[in-house]
């Protein structure tokens, strides 16, 4: 019996999923998968296409079995979740095609502020009789649900009415009209969207299984805490800014100039003085807190299942969402220790479950009197919550104390093995899944000891090679296949409170760090007699003295020093109140120290070693050579820039943004001449100069295509070679075997054993690319450029500044300037008449 394939009309499946089940000729496996992708919400069906055609193409003799077995468990595993997978799906900030591409996402953050001024211009004119003060209200609060619908809190959305001056406005307004402003919000939504549709179809998670072929523990491809895709967009942004810092050089109004990155490396984003500096000041609280006779408790709250999404109690929630349930939670349980009187100060880690919850650890010290009422308020409140589910506990006591004794005999047993496991709390408790407290016992370790693997797995995993993951059983260290550690890899950790914007540390009833760090500026003594003692104890890492000259812990805004600020009105595009820091104050003498002496501008590296050639010569930087597509005069040559520049036709607005956008590597077009900074250099384009650059840059683009075309048929030529004789190796393989211990033929890793190849395992493409890069040879540069050269003379002959592809000829046949160039140096065509250049005669 025939069977038909059925008519993807009749479902409701996206268009890229359209295009994976065309590739598909087996009628059976078709129907199959259509029908699955069916079932799931639009912006998931592209994503499972693409893993099955992975699966359904690879060289695996069982590949069309394994891809159906695959996508009918994985649909089966989203089954209970489609409601909240439906959900998400529905209420996308921007249409799927938009949201999953960064670039598109950036793009069209225009359109939206377009669309915000459009409101603003509609509502003034529906209100004529309206005042300007009642006018800017009506479209602010119109524009607070404009941008609810892009999942983009406005600007002052929660300042009550009555604090909400015609000011605040007016900034909100300017932001909400602004392009770059929606850029940056919606690039924080589109990554934390993105990443919710990962924990939602279960990328993110723990998810071990144990492999009997090698006798250790495995993943299936899951990642904890932070997904893969999250983690290299994490990668790459760190990879990027990194090398933005290499690029500039910071200029001082001393004369003196440093590289960004070294005065980077020197400040608190460098992750080893981050983690230095709280090391340092949660041992000295501790020591504060001896002298004061407190005692300490190590506190450790987790969320309700709700908020879990490892729980069949799910809705949905985002790890964000669990943070601000943390932070509203704390705030009504501090507002009634304060009404109480108590007296406490610690610190406060966020960190994430392997699902990407997050759950908070605390260490505070109190006065030991004190130390049960505290502990009954903070319990009674992180237990509100879904009470019921602790209630529900109540008949399983017994079943969960006997396997607290088995954790207990595992935790053991992994002690006499070398390892360092955490010791279980007692979770048998009624109250254990959402409170724990334990008392910090000076004979097991000092309070910064109980605190401190999690503030090295939270910032660069110091010391914790021996350390087992209290959520993933297992080991901080990551590992090659030579058994040694991995070096810069990724901490998931970091990409994941990038990705949510949690704040990871906090400090409680602790004197502003800010004034510390400021005084750690000043490194000579100085003569005025209120700050030199603090300053003194700054520069010398004393924060207990610090602690003690500000006022004491919990001092708040009673400290005896505070932050200087140098205020500026209208300080910025949207019209805010803008403060620098200057230095640092004391209150009660009003006695200033200044601590920013030296003001610094960032520019491109070299750009102050060419400003001083330029004033050696008799005329200025700015009157050098400006010839077309010459080096010219660098940008940081301010006064004569701006009027060379606006003597161009650039107004004084313009020329702000131009240098921004110029700073960042952007073409700036004007008066028909494309500007461009090069290595330090303002380089200008005229006609000729920028086809020149069009055809460099065209060239180079088909040279790589051409290498990756070529890489992609070696690749395939070796797996088919593999395939028919999988066990025979070349001299250079051998070679390779030998060294390493196995060799990749196609892609796919093949190992020696007993003298025989026996087992083999796929290459991811990520993978693979280290293998076998795709570099453009000689060859393919020569080539590039005599196709690009005839296909500009195609493009002159229509009177067009580039070469166009894809155009139809008369015979229906998808042609172009590329392809008629490439077409007519392979001999197989020629170009018929200058007005139809489409017209092609196709050679036998």
């Amino acid at each position: 019996m025939n069977i038909e394939p059925v008519d993807l009309n009749s479902l409701n499946i996206s268009k890229l999923a359209v295009g994976v089940l065309c590739s598909l000729t087996d009628v059976d496996d078709f129907n199959y998968l259509a029908r699955g992708l069916a079932t799931l919400p639009i912006p998931l069906q592209g994503r499972m296409a693409r893993k099955y055609i992975d699966r359904y193409n690879s060289k695996d003799q069982k590949s069309r079995y394994k891809a159906n077995q695959w996508i009918g468990r994985t649909i089966n595993r989203l089954k209970p979740r489609f409601g909240v997978l439906f959900s998400i799906t529905q209420s996308m900030p921007l249409p799927w095609h938009i949201l999953s591409s960064a670039e598109k996402t950036k793009e069209h953050a225009s359109n939206i502020a377009a669309n915000a001024a459009q409101i603003m211009t509609d509502l003034a004119d529906e209100h004529p009789q309206a005042t300007y003060e009642e006018l800017i209200y009506i479209i602010f609060y119109q524009l607070i649900e404009f941008a609810d619908g892009y999942k983009v809190q406005a600007p002052h959305k929660n300042v009550p009415r009555n604090n909400l001056t015609a000011d605040l406005v007016e900034i909100a307004l300017l932001k909400m009209k602004c392009e770059k402003w929606w850029a940056r919000k919606l690039k924080g939504v589109r990554r934390q969207y993105i990443e919710l549709l990962e924990i939602a179809t279960g990328q993110v998670g723990k998810d071990l299984f144990y492999d009997y072929k090698n006798g250790k523990p495995k993943r299936r491809g899951i990642s904890p805490y932070s997904s893969k895709s999250a983690q290299r967009e994490y990668a790459t942004a760190q990879e990027s800014g990194i090398e933005f810092l290499k690029m500039m050089e910071l200029e001082g109004s001393d004369g003196s100039v440093i590289d960004l990155i070294k005065a980077v490396k020197k400040g608190m984003a460098n992750p080893v003085n981050r983690r230095n500096e709280l090391m340092m000041r949660i041992r000295e609280t501790e020591e504060l807190a001896d002298e004061m006779g407190f005692v300490g408790m190590f506190y450790t709250l987790t969320a309700p299942a709700k908020y879990h999404a490892n729980s069949k109690n799910w809705y949905g929630s985002t790890p964000k969402q669990t943070q601000q349930y943390f932070n509203e939670t704390w705030a009504k349980a501090r507002a009634k220790l304060n009404r109480l009187g108590i007296t406490y100060f610690g610190v406060r880690v966020a960190e994430p479950h392997a699902d990407g919850t997050p759950h908070w650890h605390m260490m505070l010290f109190m006065p030991k009197h004190q130390m049960q009422t505290l502990n009954a308020i903070l319990r009674w409140y992180f237990i509100q919550e879904d009470k019921h589910e602790l209630y529900e506990r109540r008949t399983r006591r017994t079943e969960l104390f006997k396997l607290y004794k088995q954790k207990r005999k595992e935790y053991g047993f992994l002690k006499s093995k070398g390892k360092k496991p955490k010791e279980p709390n007692k979770f048998f408790r009624t109250f254990s899944p959402r409170f724990e407290a334990v008392l910090i016992d000076k004979r097991k370790g000092s309070a910064a000891s109980y605190i401190a693997k999690y503030i090295s797995k939270n910032i660069d995993g110091y010391k914790l090679l021996d350390h087992l993951d209290d959520e993933t059983g297992e080991g901080f260290a990551k590992f090659d296949e030579n058994g040694k550690v991995i070096k810069n890899n990724i901490n998931p950790v970091l990409a994941w409170a990038s990705t949510w914007r949690i704040r990871q540390f906090q400090f409680l009833g602790s004197p502003s760090v800010t004034v510390y760090r400021e005084l750690r500026r000043i490194r000579t003594q100085t003569n005025n007699e209120h700050i030199e003692p603090i300053r003194q104890a700054a520069d010398e890492a004393r924060w207990k003295d610090y602690v003690k000259l500000q006022g004491g812990m919990c001092i708040g805004r009673d400290a005896n020093f505070k932050t200087h600020y140098e205020i500026t009105k209208l300080g910025n595009d949207y019209a805010e109140t803008v403060k620098h820091i200057k230095g640092v104050v004391h209150v009660l003498s009003n006695s200033t120290l200044k601590t920013r002496l030296v003001e610094w501008q960032r520019q491109l590296k070299g750009t102050s070693a060419k400003t001083a050639q330029a004033d050696t010569t008799h005329v200025g930087s700015a009157d050098l050579s400006w010839t077309s597509g010459n080096n010219c005069t660098p940008l940081a040559v301010r006064d004569r820039d701006e009027l060379l520049l606006d003597m161009i036709g650039f107004t004084e607005q313009e020329l702000k943004e131009v240098k921004k956008d110029l700073l960042s590597g952007k073409k700036i077009k004007r008066n028909d001449l494309i500007y461009q900074i090069r290595e330090g250099q303002l380089i200008v384009f005229d006609h000729q100069a920028q086809v020149k650059e069009r055809k460099r840059e065209y060239t180079e683009h088909l040279a790589h295509s051409l290498a990756q075309k070529q890489a992609d048929a070696e690749r395939y030529q070796a797996q088919q070679t593999a395939k028919a004789n999988w066990d025979v190796l070349t001299p250079e393989q051998e070679k390779t075997m030998h060294e390493h211990g196995h060799v990749l033929v196609g892609r796919r890793v093949y190992h020696m054993q007993d003298g025989k190849l026996t087992s083999f395992k796929k290459v991811e493409f990520n993978d693979l690319e280290q293998f076998i890069p795709a570099q453009p040879t000689t060859e393919h540069w020569s080539h590039a450029r005599e196709v690009i050269e005839l296909a500009f003379s195609f493009a002159e002959q229509e009177q067009r500044e580039s070469p166009i592809s894809n155009k139809f000829n008369k015979n229906l046949l998808l042609i172009g300037d590329l392809e008629l160039a490439e077409l007519v140096l392979q001999g197989r065509a020629s170009a018929i008449g200058q007005d139809d250049w489409w017209d092609v005669g196709l050679m036998a």
